[in-house]
C-alpha cells in the first residue's frame, strides 16, 4: 500500500491511512495477514469463518497487538453463537457478518460497542443490514472470489446500495467488494460512491496468507478467464452452504468433470 494518505469517511471512522479492508477469508485471513494489512495502513480482519474457537484464539495471538477486526460466516455462527463472545473479548476493531441474516447477532455486537459490518449481495439484504443498525455495509458483486451470489456485478450493485443508504441512513458507510485488486479498482469504487474497498483475492496471494505456495502459484498464473462459479467445491468438502450461495474459484479437472 502506498504511504500516501487517502482520506474518506472509512479512514476517518477507523483511523486508518487508506480506505482498504482485508476480506475475512475463512481459514486464510489469519492473524499475520490481518496484522500486516493494519500495519500497511488499512484494516486487517481475521477470517473467523466456521467458528473454530481454538483457531481464532491462535490468530489473535499471531496478530500480536495491532488493531484488527473479525469476520464470520453468519449461518455457521448461528450453529455455535458462543464463538461471538470469544471474538468480542479482545475488543476487535469491527465484527463483520456475511452470508445470512445478521439480526440474531446485531444487538450483541452493538451492546459490546463494536462497529457492525454486514456484507450483502442484494438491495434486500442491504435493507436488512440497515434495519439491524450496521455501521458499515459491504456491497459484494459477483466478480468476487470465494463465496457470493453472483447475481449482480460490483459496477451496478455498489451505486444502487450507495443510493439506498444515502436515502435511508446517510451516516452508514458503504464499502465495495468484488474484483478490486489494485488502485484502479479502489478509484472506481470511490467514483461509484463507496467509502472504501474490501480486498480478498489479491491479499490471498500474499506471503502472510494461510495458503499453500503451490495454490498461490496456480492462481497467480491464471487469469479471470480461468475462473468459474460453482458449488462443487463445497459439496466435495461437505460444507453445508445454503443453496443460493456458490463460489468463484480457478477451475480444475475435478470441477470440469
Amino acid at each position: 500500500m502506498s504511504t500516501a494518505v487517502l482520506k474518506t469517511r472509512l479512514t476517518e471512522f477507523f483511523g486508518i491511512e487508506g480506505p482498504v479492508l482485508l476480506a475475512p477469508m475463512a481459514g486464510v485471513s489469519g492473524g499475520r495477514l490481518a496484522a500486516a494489512v493494519t500495519a500497511a495502513g488499512g484494516l486487517g480482519i481475521i477470517g473467523g469463518g466456521y467458528g473454530d474457537v481454538g483457531w481464532l484464539q491462535r490468530q489473535f495471538d499471531e496478530a500480536q497487538g495491532p488493531r484488527v477486526g473479525v469476520g464470520f460466516i453468519t449461518w455457521s455462527l448461528a450453529r455455535d453463537p458462543e464463538v461471538l463472545d470469544v471474538a468480542l473479548a479482545p475488543r476487535p476493531a469491527a465484527i463483520m457478518l456475511s452470508f445470512g441474516d445478521p439480526m440474531e447477532f446485531a444487538d450483541h455486537v452493538h451492546r459490546a460497542n463494536i462497529p457492525l459490518t454486514v456484507q450483502v449481495q442484494t438491495l434486500g439484504q442491504a435493507r436488512r443490514a440497515l434495519d439491524v443498525g450496521a455501521e458499515i455495509i459491504v456491497a459484494q458483486g459477483g466478480e468476487a472470489g470465494g463465496h457470493g451470489m453472483g447475481a449482480r456485478s460490483t459496477f451496478t450493485l455498489v451505486p444502487d446500495i450507495v443510493d439506498l443508504v444515502a436515502e435511508q441512513s446517510a451516516k452508514t458507510l458503504v464499502v465495495a467488494a468484488g474484483g478490486v485488486a489494485d488502485g484502479r479498482g479502489l478509484a472506481a469504487a470511490l467514483a461509484l460512491g463507496a467509502d472504501g474497498v474490501l480486498v480478498g483475492t489479491r491479499l490471498w496471494a500474499s506471503t502472510e496468507a494461510l495458503v499453500s505456495p503451490e495454490a498461490q502459484q496456480r492462481a497467480v498464473e491464471a487469469s479471470g478467464d480461468d475462473t468459474v462459479r460453482t458449488r462443487v467445491y463445497d459439496i466435495v468438502r461437505q460444507r453445508d452452504w445454503p443453496g443460493k450461495y456458490d463460489l468463484r474459484l480457478v477451475t480444475n479437472p475435478l470441477i470440469e468433470g
